[in-house]
């Protein structure tokens, strides 16, 4: 029902859904402008940025489909609950594939890389699981990521929904409210009431659902902060589950 993806596929798919005209254009512009800090005539006064650009792949100098923006990795993490931190935090051996990939990259682009970081789940940065799927990024001189290597079985696509109610608030109380109402609408009215007379359609009913609402965003909430420890939208990008 739900086909395995990988996180490299899964993210260009994302960014043919998200990407729209007036991206390219402030990508464009952005470009432009940090093209501009390093011509000769400005390149004393922009040194620091100048002397980084060394550490960071310029993007005209790779595939550009293999590139995406902070804002496209973002979204997949949280649709599939991953984080995205630097590479020190991954627990983990990396692939000498991946090894091999980087040292081609800094001879091609005459560079020494650095500003590594990983795509993967919460488990792989925590000593738990090794083998899941895992994706190389290293950042651009437009501050976007080029993808270098991903490795592992791929992630199931069930993760997409398993994990939905966890990606914001606003999510949550979605979940909530529409379990809350199912179970309402499921309920026999004998179960509801002992009044004999009451129909399917009655005051008792929605009596319930305000009661069960109450009782299911309780617990919720308290499941919530004590195993889920956060939503994917405020702890993609920290590390702190792990100090």
């Amino acid at each position: 029902m739900f086909k395995k993806t990988d996180i490299a596929a899964a993210l260009s798919e994302l960014r043919v859904q998200s990407r729209t005209a007036e991206d390219n254009i402030i990508s464009e512009a952005n470009r432009i402008l940090i093209n501009d800090l390093f011509t000769e005539n400005k390149i004393l006064q922009n040194l620091k940025q100048y002397a980084d650009s060394y550490e960071v792949i310029s993007e005209e100098d790779v595939n550009p489909e293999r590139i995406f923006t902070l804002k496209e990795i973002k979204m997949m993490a949280i649709q599939y609950r991953l984080k995205f931190l630097d590479s020190k935090y991954y627990k983990f051996e990396i692939p000498y594939e991946a090894v091999l990939k980087i040292k081609e990259l800094n001879t091609t682009c005459k560079k020494e890389l650095k500003h590594f970081r990983i795509l993967s789940l919460a488990e792989a940065f925590s000593d738990k699981i090794p083998k899941k799927n895992a994706a190389l990024f290293v950042k651009t001189n437009h501050d976007n990521y080029y993808v270098i290597h991903t490795w592992g079985s791929d992630l199931e696509g069930s993760r997409k929904w398993k994990y939905w109610p966890l990606r914001n608030v606003e999510t949550l109380a979605a979940t909530i409210f529409i379990f809350t109402l199912l179970v309402t609408l499921l309920l026999p009215t004998h179960l509801i009431t002992l009044d004999r007379k009451a129909t399917y359609w009655c005051g008792y009913r929605a009596g319930t659902f305000f009661h069960l609402l109450i009782f299911f965003t309780g617990f919720t909430t308290y499941f919530t902060i004590t195993f889920a420890k956060n939503f994917s939208s405020s702890n993609w990008n920290k590390s702190n589950d792990f100090d």
